[in-house]
C-alpha cells in the first residue's frame, strides 16, 4: 500500500509520529463525533486536541478521478485552509494530510486539524439570546468570502463556527472555489441552506447588503428569500423521493405474505 503523508511543519515534532501512524491503526482513532458518510474524531495527542476527518472510499470511477485528475478531498482541505489563513480567515489550524492507495488508485484519506474545543456552530441562531451578534458576524465573513472571491459549497450552519469572543470559522473547507468574481448569482447560491427560517434568513440579508453596500437592501433580501424558498422546496422533495425509493425497496425485499 502506497502512502503519501504531508505534515504542517509546526505540528511535526509534537505529533508527527502519531499522524504518521493513522493509516495503520484498526482501533478508532479516538472519540467519534460524527460517523455518516465520512467519520470525524477527536483526539488528544501530546496536550493537543485533534480533529481527524476520515473520507469514505470512493467509488472505483471517483478512485480513478482522484489520482489522475483532481486533489482528493483531504488534500483539499488541507491546502485550502492554509490559503484560507494566509488571506485572513480563521479556520482550525491544518495539521495534516494523508492518501493511501491501493492498486496504484487513491483509497482512503484523512484531514487533520487542530479541534476547536470552545467553539459552536450557528444552527438555529435566531432562538439564542446572542442572535444579533451572529447575524452581524455571519453577515461580515460572507461579505468578506466574496470580496476574496471564495465560495463555499457547504456553506451550511454546521460549517460555521464561532468561539466566545465571536470570531468565526469555516470548516468542511474541501469543497470551495478560490479565485474569481462573486456575482449575484453565486452570492445568491451562499444563502442557501442557511437557514429555513426565513425571518431570521431576511435579516441576515439585510444585513449582509448594509456592509456590502447594496442600496436596494430590501429587494436583495426578498430575493434572497424567494431563492431560497425554491432551494429547500426542491430539497425537500428529494428527501421525499429518496425516502419513497427506500420504502419500496424494502417492500420489494420482504418475504411474500399468505
Amino acid at each position: 500500500m502506497k502512502i503519501k503523508i504531508v505534515v504542517n511543519k509546526p505540528y511535526e515534532a509534537a505529533v508527527g509520529d502519531f499522524v504518521k501512524s493513522i493509516p495503520y491503526r484498526n482501533e478508532r482513532l479516538g472519540e467519534v463525533i460524527y460517523a455518516g458518510r465520512n467519520t470525524i474524531s477527536h483526539i488528544n495527542v501530546a496536550g493537543i486536541d485533534l480533529s481527524i476527518k476520515s473520507f469514505k472510499v470512493p467509488m472505483f470511477i471517483n478512485r480513478v478521478a482522484y489520482t489522475f485528475l483532481r486533489k482528493s478531498k483531504a488534500r483539499r482541505s488541507y491546502e485550502h485552509a492554509v490559503a484560507l489563513q494566509q488571506m485572513g480567515f480563521d479556520t482550525p489550524d491544518p495539521v495534516a494530510y494523508i492518501e493511501t492507495y491501493r492498486h496504484g488508485l487513491l483509497y482512503r484519506s484523512y484531514y487533520v486539524c487542530l479541534m476547536l474545543t470552545n467553539a459552536q456552530n450557528i444552527r438555529q441562531w435566531e432562538e439564542r439570546p446572542d442572535c444579533d451578534r451572529i447575524v452581524d458576524g455571519t453577515a461580515q465573513l460572507m461579505v468578506k468570502l466574496h470580496r476574496a472571491g471564495i465560495f463555499h459549497r457547504d456553506f451550511t450552519p454546521g460549517n460555521i463556527l464561532y468561539d466566545p469572543d465571536y470570531r468565526f470559522y469555516l470548516i468542511d473547507i474541501n469543497r470551495m472555489k478560490i479565485g474569481g468574481n462573486i456575482g449575484m448569482k453565486t452570492m445568491l447560491k451562499n444563502f442557501n441552506g442557511i437557514n429555513e427560517n426565513f425571518d431570521a434568513l431576511r435579516a441576515l440579508a439585510l444585513r449582509y447588503a448594509e456592509i456590502a453596500g447594496i442600496a436596494a437592501s430590501s429587494q436583495f433580501a426578498s430575493q434572497v428569500v424567494e431563492e431560497s424558498r425554491k432551494w429547500w422546496s426542491k430539497r425537500h422533495k428529494r428527501i421525499d423521493r429518496k425516502q419513497r425509493l427506500k420504502e419500496r425497496l424494502k417492500k420489494s425485499q420482504q418475504p411474500n405474505s399468505k
